[in-house]
């Protein structure tokens, strides 16, 4: 591929323009997303139920247990407990997006009314939760910030280290975001309510031993970390299902799942990350644990495991489901994912702790050998076996779409002038493709490898779109494939077009 001459690169669309073309806006897409919501209203609404009808241990024990007073209150009350604010907004959230629901189905508005509700039933339901994450990261910024660059370069790794068609930057951006807002919302609203409801049926009969009490808030934990588990796999699943249904243009296969669901467990990993480097740097005189340390775990030598391995697993799991041809493999491919991601969880949290509180009878506890390389091991260890196998599942996927990108791109040739014979070794091959583009920048600097970049984007793109419709490249999937293909030629003729001769100098003629 020769290199594009130094041209002036036409300005990048809004990125609110750039987000609306992204997504998709029909009928079809809308109902399914507003059925993900809906799945996920209803199992707050089953746990909020069951704290309900939960026995009372306590004479004067509150209906709901998140209204129980946390004995002492400070830091750790405020991080643990929901805000009742925060509570009420959600109840008043679900109320008004079943009124619009009604509204709708009552009115049948217009396509163009019925798109702006059905928006705005989703954002008035999930929109709350999202206020959880916010008191955590605003009440504790310095925290917060100290946790941003390692995140940020990992958003970064997760964008450009696709070797073919990549996932759209703000698709990326919005996995983030629901892992962060609804995810850790979500996930930690219901398991409030789970602590209280777990904690009834536990200590129910009456009056116990202290030894007695102390088993059963152990039991509760327990039973606590694995509702955790399934609960955060079931949101990171919708979250993936969610933002594969709206957004168009994408090769859906495991390397696509991976990505989202690796975005979605980094933003969750970012709040909690937050959340325990507070916790343990006030718990730090009691359990020797500091802020210090959970950044080292959490955010420098684990940053990429925990959350952000087991939503790998379950994105990469999902998308090899929506490859499947047959309703059975789909089922047991989702169901398999969902079961490894959430198992995987859980497992990290129990297992490692077991494993600490073993080794450590024979190891300094904080000394720098326990700090720097016991305990990072004992906490990676239990997700040594998942991260391998989503590591496995980021090499097919990545193969397979090499194969894809192959095909895609040579009946592309053979179609027209979009992808030249010229471009199409460079295109499915990730090497000559980087040393193109660094050539590009040694001689046309930033606004040439942009221009560069930017075309070869989006003839992966099409590429992508020709493999997913070999057979079927009719109706609205061809309206899709000239659109993209329109996008490459605009982009041929920018990077064609001269550039502008420069201003001169004071005192220099013009040209």
């Amino acid at each position: 591929m020769t290199a594009v001459p130094p041209a002036t690169p036409a300005p990048a669309p809004a990125p609110l323009a750039a987000f609306r073309a992204a997504v998709r806006d029909d009928a079809a897409a809308r109902g399914r997303a507003l059925l993900v919501v809906r799945l996920a209203i209803a199992l707050y609404l089953l746990e909020l139920l069951l704290n309900l009808v939960r026995p009372h241990v306590l004479p004067d024990e509150p209906t709901l247990s998140i209204f129980q007073k946390t004995p002492g209150g400070g830091s750790v009350g405020r991080l643990l407990g929901t805000p009742r604010a925060v509570f009420w907004t959600v109840l008043a959230g679900i109320a008004i997006g079943a009124l619009i629901q009604g509204f709708v189905l009552v009115t049948r508005p217009d396509e163009r009314r019925a798109r702006a509700l059905t928006w705005a039933t989703i954002a008035v339901m999930l929109g709350p939760f999202g206020l959880i994450p916010l008191v955590v990261v605003l009440e504790y910024p310095a925290q917060a910030l100290a946790c941003v660059p390692g995140t940020a370069f990992v958003l970064w790794l997760l964008h450009h280290g696709q070797r073919f068609s990549r996932v759209p930057l703000a698709m990326l951006l919005v996995a983030f975001g629901w892992g962060a807002l609804i995810v850790f919302g979500l996930g930690r609203a219901a398991s409030n309510l789970a602590f209280g409801t777990v904690g009834g049926f536990v200590g129910k009969g009456g009056k116990a031993s202290l030894t007695a009490q102390l088993k059963n808030q152990y039991r509760v934990m327990d039973v606590v970390v694995v509702h955790l588990g399934v609960v955060n796999a079931l949101l990171v699943a919708a979250g993936v299902v969610l933002l594969l249904v709206l957004f168009r243009y994408r090769l859906t296969d495991a390397v696509t799942g991976l990505v989202v669901g690796a975005a979605i467990g980094l933003g969750y990993n970012l709040v909690e990350s937050v959340l325990f480097i507070r916790l343990y740097g006030s718990l730090s005189a009691f359990n020797g644990a500091t802020g210090g340390f959970e950044y080292w775990i959490r955010q420098s030598v684990g940053l990429l495991g925990g959350q952000v391995a087991f939503g790998a697993l379950l994105g990469a799991g999902i998308g090899v489901a929506a490859q499947a041809r047959r309703r059975g493999e789909r089922r047991r491919a989702a169901l398999t994912a969902l079961a490894a991601a959430s198992t995987g969880a859980i497992a990290t949290e129990v297992l490692s702790a077991w494993l600490s509180h073993v080794v450590h009878d024979h190891v300094d506890i904080g000394s720098p050998f326990d700090t720097l390389i016991v305990s990072p091991f004992l906490w990676l260890l239990p997700q040594a076996p998942f991260i391998l196998v989503t590591a496995v599942l980021l090499v097919l996927g990545t193969r397979a779409r090499a194969a894809a990108a192959r095909a895609g791109v040579t009946a592309e040739t053979a179609a027209g002038p979009a992808v030249t014979r010229q471009e199409a070794p460079f295109l499915i091959d990730p090497a000559l493709r980087f040393w193109t583009l660094a050539g590009t920048w040694r001689l046309h600097g930033w606004n040439g490898l942009r221009a560069l970049s930017r075309l070869q984007a989006a003839q992966l793109d099409l590429a992508a779109w020709r493999w997913r419709h070999m057979d079927d490249a009719d109706g609205p999937a061809r309206e899709e494939g000239d659109a993209l293909r329109a996008k490459v030629m605009r982009l041929k003729a920018r990077a064609a077009a001269p550039a502008a001769p420069a201003a001169p100098h004071p005192g220099q003629a013009a040209p």
